[in-house]
This record gives C-alpha cells, sequence and structure tokens, in this order.
C-alpha cells in the first residue's frame, strides 16, 4: 500500500518521535496535563484505552467530506475537513483513523503540515494543533473494497452497472475518510460527492442540489444530524427507485436494475409503515430523522445495518420465487430492527463497544415485540423460540459463551461479539424485563431514557437507571444475575399428586458446574391433561422463582397434569428439564396436544435430550419418523424439518456400523420425500420439506428424482422451480458427482448469469469430492483472496469440506493449519471469519486433538479465529460423544 506524505520518514521521525527518546517503530503518545499516558500500537483496530485518552482530546468535532467516485477505476479521492475543538493545547500527538488507504496532504488551521502515516492513522505533532477550535484537512485516496466492510463496489455481471455502498461497524468508517472513529466522539456531516450522472447518491440526509458536470453531477447534502461515525453512509449507484411516506416521512426503496423485478415493495413499504406505526408512539418521539431509505445491496456480510436515515439490506432478502410466509416475516423483522436501532443506536448511541450488547438486544426484542403488536403476523413469538432463542442456547453453551455485559479491550473483541449471546441472549432477558417490571413501567423507562439522552452517548447503567426509576425498583442484583454471569440454567418440576389433585410442586434451578449463577425470573407453569382425545392446557400459573428450589404453594389443589411444561409461552430464559411423567405421555401424545407452541417447545427439548447427549440418536430418529408425518403446523414442521437435516449431517461421521448408517440415512431420505409429496400443492409445507430433500438426498434413486426436477421431467403439483431451487438441486447434483453434474452449471450459466448464480456455481464446484476441486478453491482462498470478492471466497470455504467429505479435509489438512499464522497477523476480521469455515465438523478424536494442538500452541490468535476453532472443537467433541452413546445403546 503506499503511503504518501509531505516528508521522508526520517525527518518525521525526529519531528516527532525522537524529540520523546522513542524508537521509530513506536507510537508513544506524551502525557498532557489530567491525561494518562497511553501506546497506541502500530497495529488495525482501536483501543479502548486509546479511545478513551482521544475523548480526553476531543471537546468536540464536525465534518465536511468531499468525495469523488468513478466506474472504472479501483479506488476513489475525497478530502475532509475535520472542524476539531480540542480540550486544551495538545502536549502529545494527535491521531486520525484511516485504514488502508494513502494521503496526499494534511494541512491545519489553512497551513500544510508534516504528519506520519502507518497505514492504520495519521499522526500530527501536538505543536502544530493548537487549543480550542482546529481545522484539520485531509486530502486522501482509498480504494475500493471487495468484502463487503468500507465503501464496497460491485459491478453487476448480468448489465455491467455499477453500485457502492458503505458498511462500517464497528470500525470500517475510517476505510471512506479519515475520522475519529469511535462512538462516543458524535458529529454532524456535511456532504457533497461527485459521481457519474445516471447514480443516485443516498446518505442520511436528501440532497439540496445537484449540478451538472459534463458526464458527472456534484450532489451537495446539507448538514447532518449528529450522530457517530460508524452509522454515517454513503451509497451510490443507477439504483431502481420506489417512493411513497409514512405519516409524512419520505420513504425510498431501492435495488439494482437487474434485481428489481424479484422485489416487492409493497411488503417493504407495509412492513415499514407497520413499524413507524409501533415505534413512535411506543417510544413517545418522533422519529428523528428527516427521511427514510432502505437500499437493498449485494455481497453484503450481515443482514441488514442501521445507518441513519439510510439502511441497507442483504440481497438474500429478496427470493426470486414466490416466500414462504417465515420469509415475508423474516423480512418484517429485519426492517423493524433496523427501525428501532433509528432511536436505541442511532439518536442514543453506546459509549464504547462493551454496550454492543444492548444496542442489538434492545432492536432484537422490540422488533419482534412490534411483530407481534402490530403485523399480520400472530405467531412471533413463536418464531423468535424457533429462531433466535434457539440460537442464544446454543451460544450460552458453547466454551465460548460470555457475559452478555464485558469488557470489549479493542474493536477486534467488538467484532468477535456479533453472536447468539449479544442478539439472542440479551434480546430474551429484555423480553423478561416487562414481565419483571410491568409492561407500562418498562416502557415508560425506555422513552424516558431516549429523551433524556438524545443525540448523546450512554451507558448500561443510565438505561437500568431510567428503568429502574421508572418501575420502582432496585435493578442491581437483577443485572449482576443476568447481564455479568455468563451460562445457561436448567429448570425442572416436581410435583406430587393425591387423589387427582396436586399435592406439592417444587421448581428446581441448576447450573452448569462452570457458571454456577441461579437466577431469579418469572415464568409460567402450563398444566396439561387429556380430554376428548386432545391434550388440553387446563390451567396456567405465574411464578416468579429463584435460587436453587422454589414451592409453588398456588398450584396445590390442582388437577394433576398429564404434562407440565415449566415455561408456557416461553417467558423464562431458560433451559427445561421435563419431569419422567411429562416425558412419557409427551412421548405418547405430542400429536394430540392442542397448542401449536406448547407441541413446538416439546420438539425442541426432544431434541435437546438428543443434542446434548442423553437420547441416543437412533431412539430420537425413530421418534421422529414415527410421529412428524402427522403434522400440520408450519412452525413445527420447519422445526422438525431442521433438525432431520442436522441428524443427517451427524449421521456422515458419528462411529458407527455403515450399514446401520445407511440404513438411517436412508429412512430420512425416505421420509422427506415423502413428506415433499405428499404436502399441499404450493404450501411452506412444501417449500420447506424441499428445502430438506436437497440437504439429505443421497441415494441414487433419490438422486434421479433431484435431477428429473431440474429438467422437467418429474413435477410435483405447486411446486415452483424459481432460479434458487434450481441451483439447490445442481449443487446436490454436484455434491455427489451425479450424472452430467458440470453440464447442469453450465446450462444454468447460460440461463442465468446472475451474480447470485455465479456464487452458486462456484459453491457447487467447491463441494465436489474430487481432489482436484479442494486443490483449486483451497489456493484460491489461502494464496490468490486478492483475486476474489470476499463474497466469493465465503461461498467456497463454505461448501469446501461438509461433513461427508471430512477424509478430504484430512488430505488437506496441512496447508491449512499452515496458513493460520499468516491469516492471524494480516488478515481482516471479515477475511478470518471466511478462512475458519474451512474447518469441518471432524467427528473424531484426530479431530477434537488436532484443535487442541492449534489452540494451546502459544500463537496469540485473531479473537475471531480463537472463538471460531473453540466452537468447532466443541462440536467435534460433542460428535463424539454422540457416537459413543449411540454404541452403548445399540449393545444394550
Amino acid at each position: 500500500m503506499n503511503r504518501n506524505g509531505k516528508f521522508t520518514a526520517v525527518l518525521l521521525c525526529s519531528a516527532i518521535l525522537v524529540a520523546c527518546g522513542q524508537d521509530a517503530d513506536q507510537e508513544l503518545v506524551a502525557p498532557g496535563a489530567g491525561q494518562e499516558t497511553v501506546v497506541r500500537a502500530q497495529v488495525p483496530g482501536l483501543s479502548e484505552d486509546y479511545a478513551k485518552l482521544r475523548k480526553q482530546q476531543v471537546a468536540s468535532v464536525d465534518y465536511r467530506l468531499s468525495v469523488t467516485l468513478d466506474a472504472e477505476r479501483d479506488h476513489f479521492s475525497g478530502q475532509v475537513i475535520a472542524d476539531t475543538r480540542l480540550n486544551g493545547k495538545p502536549t502529545q500527538p494527535l491521531t486520525v483513523d484511516f485504514s488502508g488507504g494513502s494521503v496526499d496532504s494534511v494541512r491545519v488551521n489553512d497551513r500544510e503540515v508534516p504528519f506520519t502515516y502507518n497505514d492504520y492513522f495519521i499522526s500530527i505533532a501536538p505543536e502544530y494543533l493548537r487549543a480550542g477550535e482546529n481545522a484539520i484537512a485531509i486530502r486522501y485516496q482509498h480504494p475500493y473494497s471487495t468484502d463487503g466492510s468500507g465503501l464496497h463496489r460491485f459491478r453487476d455481471p448480468e448489465d455491467g452497472n455499477v453500485y457502492m455502498y458503505t458498511d462500517f461497524e464497528p470500525y470500517d468508517a475510517n476505510r471512506l475518510f479519515p475520522h475519529f472513529d469511535q462512538p462516543n466522539l458524535k458529529a454532524h456531516y456535511t456532504l457533497d460527492v461527485t459521481a457519474p450522472k445516471d447514480w443516485t447518491i443516498i446518505t442520511s440526509v436528501r440532497e439540496e442540489k445537484v449540478e451538472e458536470k459534463g458526464d458527472k453531477k456534484l450532489w451537495q447534502f446539507p448538514q447532518s444530524a449528529k450522530f457517530s461515525s460508524y452509522i454515517f453512509s454513503l451509497h451510490a449507484g443507477p439504483f431502481r427507485v420506489w417512493e411513497d411516506e409514512a405519516d409524512g416521512i419520505p420513504l425510498r426503496l431501492m435495488a439494482r436494475r437487474t434485481l428489481a423485478e424479484y422485489v416487492k415493495p409493497e411488503d417493504w413499504f407495509k412492513f415499514t409503515k407497520q413499524s413507524f406505526e409501533f415505534f413512535q408512539p411506543y417510544f413517545d418521539i418522533d422519529y428523528p430523522f428527516v427521511k427514510y431509505d432502505q437500499v437493498i445491496v449485494p455481497d453484503f456480510n450481515a443482514g441488514a445495518m442501521e445507518n441513519v436515515a439510510a439502511v441497507t439490506f442483504n440481497e438474500a432478502y429478496v427470493s426470486r420465487g414466490e416466500k414462504t410466509e417465515a420469509q415475508r416475516m423474516r423480512l418484517a423483522n429485519v426492517i423493524a430492527h433496523e427501525m428501532a436501532h433509528m432511536w436505541f443506536g442511532d439518536l442514543v448511541t453506546m459509549n464504547w463497544w462493551d454496550d454492543l450488547w444492548l444496542n442489538e438486544s434492545f432492536a432484537t426484542y422490540m422488533a419482534n415485540l412490534s411483530l407481534a403488536r402490530n403485523s399480520e403476523f400472530k405467531n412471533a413469538w413463536e418464531n423468535f423460540y424457533l429462531g433466535t432463542k434457539q440460537w442464544a442456547y446454543r451460544a450460552d453453551q458453547l466454551p465460548t459463551t460470555h457475559a452478555i455485559q464485558l469488557p470489549v479491550h479493542n474493536t477486534d473483541e467488538a467484532f468477535a461479539n456479533f453472536d447468539g449471546i449479544t442478539y439472542g441472549k440479551g434480546g430474551s432477558i429484555l423480553k423478561q424485563l416487562p414481565y419483571y417490571l410491568g409492561e407500562e413501567k418498562f416502557r415508560l423507562g425506555v422513552s424516558n431514557y431516549l429523551k433524556d439522552l438524545s443525540y448523546r452517548n450512554s451507558t448500561l447503567d443510565d438505561f437500568m437507571g431510567h428503568l429502574g426509576k421508572a418501575a420502582d425498583k432496585d435493578l442491581q442484583q437483577w443485572q449482576q444475575q443476568w447481564l455479568y454471569q455468563p451460562g445457561l440454567n436448567t429448570l425442572s418440576a416436581q410435583f406430587q399428586c393425591d387423589n387427582g389433585k396436586v399435592a406439592g410442586l417444587t421448581l428446581t434451578q441448576t447450573g452448569p458446574e462452570e457458571y454456577p449463577t441461579l437466577r431469579e425470573q418469572r415464568t409460567q407453569l402450563g398444566f396439561y391433561n387429556l380430554e376428548g382425545g386432545s391434550m388440553v392446557l387446563k390451567e396456567i400459573l405465574p411464578v416468579m422463582y429463584s435460587g436453587a428450589s422454589t414451592d409453588v404453594a398456588a398450584a396445590k389443589g390442582l388437577d394433576c397434569p398429564q404434562i407440565l411444561n415449566p415455561n408456557e409461552g416461553d417467558w423464562a430464559f431458560v433451559k427445561v428439564n421435563l419431569d419422567s411423567t411429562s416425558v412419557d405421555n409427551m412421548k405418547r401424545h405430542i400429536n394430540d396436544i392442542e397448542k401449536p407452541f406448547t407441541r413446538l417447545m416439546l420438539w425442541q427439548n426432544l431434541y435437546d435430550s438428543f443434542y446434548d447427549g442423553k437420547l441416543p440418536l437412533n431412539q430420537y430418529l425413530h421418534f421422529v419418523l414415527e410421529n412428524a408425518g402427522t403434522e400440520r403446523d408450519i412452525n413445527v414442521i420447519r422445526l422438525v424439518a431442521r433438525h432431520l437435516g442436522s441428524t443427517f449431517r451427524y449421521l456422515n461421521q458419528v462411529d458407527m456400523n455403515e450399514s446401520r448408517r445407511e440404513e438411517l440415512q436412508l429412512a430420512i431420505e425416505t421420509f422427506v420425500w415423502q413428506q415433499l409429496q405428499q404436502s399441499e400443492a404450493g404450501s411452506d409445507a412444501q417449500k420447506t420439506w424441499f428445502g430438506t430433500f436437497t440437504d439429505v438426498a443421497k441415494s441414487d434413486g433419490a438422486l434421479a428424482n433431484a435431477r428429473d426436477l431440474l429438467l422437467g421431467e418429474r413435477k410435483l403439483d405447486g411446486l415452483t422451480l424459481d432460479p434458487d431451487r434450481r441451483w439447490d438441486l445442481i449443487y446436490l447434483q454436484n455434491a455427489h458427482l451425479y450424472s452430467d453434474y458440470q453440464q447442469a452449471i453450465d446450462r444454468e450459466l447460460a440461463r442465468d448469469n446472475s451474480d447470485r448464480a455465479q456464487l452458486k456455481a462456484i459453491a457447487s464446484e467447491a463441494v465436489r469430492p474430487l481432489p482436484e476441486a479442494k486443490a483449486k478453491w483451497l489456493q484460491n482462498i489461502l494464496e490468490h483472496r486478492e483475486d476474489f470478492k470476499l463474497s466469493q471466497l465465503r461461498y467456497a470455504a463454505d461448501n469446501l469440506f461438509p461433513a461427508s467429505q471430512v477424509t478430504l479435509y484430512d488430505d488437506n489438512a496441512e496447508q491449512i493449519i499452515s496458513a493460520i499464522g499468516a491469516v492471524n497477523a494480516t488478515a481482516s476480521p471479515e477475511y478470518i471469519g471466511t478462512f475458519t469455515d474451512l474447518f469441518p465438523l471432524n467427528c473424531s478424536e484426530a479431530g477434537v486433538q488436532q484443535l487442541t494442538a492449534i489452540l494451546e500452541g502459544g500463537e496469540q490468535l485473531n479473537p475471531l479465529m480463537e472463538k471460531s476453532l473453540k466452537n468447532r472443537r466443541y462440536d467435534n467433541q460433542r460428535c463424539v460423544d454422540m457416537g459413543q452413546l449411540l454404541a452403548h445403546a445399540s449393545a444394550d
């Protein structure tokens, strides 16, 4: 990377470093009045310690940014003027974050000054700065991103059009322009952009003037509201634009032209308006920004991003066929999630990344509350349980679980904390609080918090303080139990009956050995009895429980239950162990249980028993195949189908007799094919079972059915093979080297040359169980990554070594492991996440030991890499344990 500056490195060191007696390879800041000494290492990212120091230096800042964009070049150029007010005359260098670009000049107060630039940040010596107001002007250049972060550039392979968008959280805004990239240095932004004349430019405000400049246009935007730079945005391209309004708020929806035919703006605008209808009265604060744009973009690394008034969405939310209701609900949920951030995150922002969980958890909870209260989706909380909450439960049982609130020492750690604890567990415990405090008191506390801290930064104590004050309740103990202690508790109910009535009922709470904290929370007990052939909810009893044991006196005298659900309605965040009577009746009457949500929870409970190594795989599978075929609730079907896919993957590797393995896999395959054929034409169940079929088809007969569906030689009434489903069948064909697998790719690319199709083609090639396919894509991932977009590498890595091809991984393991050092030292967090996908489920003691050797080898690993490898080792060990339990059960 080029590093340009006014003076040579020697002179720069003389001016800034040598006078302080420091070596040139360090950047030490000298102490100033009231300021501690902090070392800013010459590494990517920002440390919390240095961010605190810079917050002491900088009293306030606003930015005037000019950017020139071009459709053909590989870089853009710009100038930023940071109007910076300093707290007193600085006595130590001021650093300006700017990763991976080149710096043409730095001017301070209209005077060109020397500077150093190390590819991570610019340093300005204190003698060139003054107390109070300083105008710091920096001219720079930066390459466009190909990894979905910073300013990402995408060329559409179908029509050649170029699109750009930004994605900054947590620390990539400095890849657009040099500035102080930390959330507690909020700023106003004034932007002008020179770009091709047929492009639309989008940021946090609407343009006030557009001038033609030959084949370009100059877009000028007024000063924005005050907010953190990670939620600033710049999106550009010849987008298709749809417009609407929500009670006076201008709305726009944008997508690239070749995707536009698949976008359903009526759904997007409907869900957006419903969210506004709920949030504005709930928060008792009008939407705080001037307009609301939603931009659908390719190659996006996340689901969506809450840029102020210019939200970006992954193109995965656009289906090229008919959406299921679950897919429509996911779209409604993500729209509501990002809109909730406009208040909670954008209007009021965390002071530092240790409160990232609160930002994301709150939006997670509020999105689901919005759907439950003001949408067509009346089973929103069932879907929360099915998706987000299961993610949280799994994450909280991993070796990398952590407290919801935990220290974040640098931005690398912040990146690693986008996980099931931050989103799912945090959202689940926030869901408890209205039950604990009262719904209106919770709402009032949230509203007061947002009003008191608008356009400012906040901490967890600010939030909890407002909730406690509104409810007149001390929440310190609650915070300590739930926010500062990791781990998932288990709840069991024991009851005794006399003459058909409950004589005593006790709730028992336990914690894992390494995380023994016992918590207080509110749950509901559901009492079920068989009546007229249906298992009916006869009583529902709210209970506050705490400690190791809670006697439920209110249960005495109720009808003795045949099934007792200790978490009826999913109020509590807890794992449930059913009593033996309930387990026996559940197994005999699961299809007789009247409430679909309860059936959903009990099916999950059964899978947990298998996943936790309590129920042998074959016994779990037999129960599913005998009982799931008559289920008609779509959420239960989705859950069972997903679990069958997981079970099939474990069957690929658990240590067992090969003929028995094939027998069980064929049983799954046959059951799924039957469900697909028997499902109502065009139903969501049919679409669900089709997806599972492409996961589990393996026999020649099933593969022939898949090929015939692809070629149109076999049809299933109501099943439309949209382009994405066609690619699922092609992928399946390549995974098994079945029939004309290469020609299938070629034929489909001839009819579908979209970016999505090209990514699917990469996945289909990478999954082939051929040494040459593995060698090709492994070399691309490890040695030629600069020649590919991250999205292409991710599709390859995700599919290179599936569970059924672990021997091919073993053949390449040495090469992968030897690359860890270089990847760990030089790669971006986005690439590290892709690299760790190369480590497959490896259900063997050797697979466990291999990862142990890496983790205990003494090398300091990037937090994201270390976390991924620890979790994979845990999965490997769990799979080994499943095999051992199966072997013991078979021997018995």
